[in-house]
């Protein structure tokens, strides 16, 4: 019997190739939306002023001068604002360089409350 003459159901599925991540899942805006006014609503208490715009890319260390212990702190209070828990064992210092990365990391490793 030829290769051709193989039924097609008897091959197996092509394998994602290896060390490809996985599909990430959809973020809902809402929720997205929701984490970053949080965010923008903690940082002043964190840094003990009133700002007048949180830009996305704005860095916590260099813009804001916010060391590791304020880092702990912002997301404390961002898990006591919003009523969630934020998984912080793989967080990495990319993950929170920036409003918009840390918004990122607590979207994809929360889980709500109540």
């Amino acid at each position: 019997m030829s290769e051709s003459a193989l039924p097609t159901a008897a091959l197996p599925a092509e394998a994602p190739p290896t060390g490809a991540p996985p599909a990430a899942e959809p973020v809902d805006p809402e929720v997205r939306a929701r984490i970053r006014r949080g965010i923008e609503d903690v940082l002043p208490r964190v840094l003990g002023v009133e700002l007048a715009d949180v830009p996305e890319n704005a860095c916590f260390f260099d813009d804001f001068g916010l060391t590791s212990s304020g880092i702990v702190e912002l997301v404390l209070d961002i898990e006591e604002t919003l009523a969630i828990q934020v998984d912080v064992e793989h967080l990495v210092i990319d993950d929170v360089r920036s409003v918009d990365s840390l918004t990122d990391y607590v979207v994809g490793h929360h889980v709500d409350e109540d």
